[in-house]
């Protein structure tokens, strides 16, 4: 701000103020003696030079500070500039070298989110089906542990594979969010798209969920002593890759 910039004008016209008085006073010595007699004329002579170099000293030294903590304030603010470049290269890199990783995928979401207040909404939405997927993810690997039922581990590789099919089918609504700027809202996008990729994502959620749910009833049968048919928990399998391959 305007107000915090130092100012070393004052301090020098004080300080040159305070020499000249002193050289003035040396060479008018006696005519201030006559004027206002000795007492009057010391005080004068020593007063009117102490206080004007005193000033120029002071509001030297205030500008001085002023001046250090302004530059301080410019270096924190270009290192965290520099900070904050540094790590929107890298989550364009981790992106870019993999599209499918929900770690990358996550952050560059969120990374469009914070440069895009405008998209905000869009993105918490992405966001969201991402964080049902983990919950389903977490879900069937959980069941899967308590019932140590290994012979299920095929269901929770299907599972990632969802995972990552979302993540990809993101790219689309990515893509527009870069186009779009930084200033974009919703309505720069073309939302049939969006809503196609949510949609598709959507699905692919639900079929996950039907998984879930499944594999709860195979291994409560087996539990039971029986010897479940596997044939409906396979198909949802089948399904799910089927769905992968037409969206991917």
């Amino acid at each position: 701000m305007r107000k915090d910039k130092p100012n070393f004008i004052l301090p020098l016209l004080l300080l040159a103020a305070g020499f000249a008085s002193v050289l003035l006073f040396g060479g008018a010595e006696s005519s201030l003696i006559l004027s206002f007699g000795i007492r009057a004329a010391s005080f004068i002579m020593k007063a009117v030079p102490t206080v004007l170099l005193g000033a120029g000293i002071v509001t030297g030294g205030i500008s001085t500070y002023k001046a250090v903590k302004l530059n301080q304030s410019r270096l924190l603010e270009r290192k965290k500039e520099a900070e904050r470049i540094g790590s929107h290269n890298v989550v364009e890199e981790e992106y870019a070298r993999d599209a499918s990783s929900p770690e990358a995928t996550r952050a560059k979401l969120m990374q469009i989110r914070e440069e895009s207040p405008g998209l905000s909404e869009l993105i918490e939405r992405c966001l969201l089906q991402m964080d049902r997927m983990d919950d389903l993810q977490r879900r069937q690997k959980e069941l899967i542990g308590i019932n140590s039922a290994a012979y299920l581990n095929d269901t929770v590789a299907t599972l990632d594979e969802v995972e990552r099919a979302l993540c990809l089918n993101y790219r689309s609504i990515v893509n527009q969010c870069i186009i779009a700027g930084s200033d974009a809202s919703e309505s720069k996008l073309d939302m049939e798209r969006v809503e196609k990729v949510m949609d598709a994502n959507a699905k692919l959620l639900s079929q996950a969920k039907e998984l879930l749910k499944v594999s709860a009833e195979w291994i409560d049968k087996y539990n039971g002593q029986e010897v479940p048919d596997r044939s409906l928990l396979d198909n949802w399998i089948r399904v799910i890759r089927d769905t992968i391959g037409k969206e991917e």
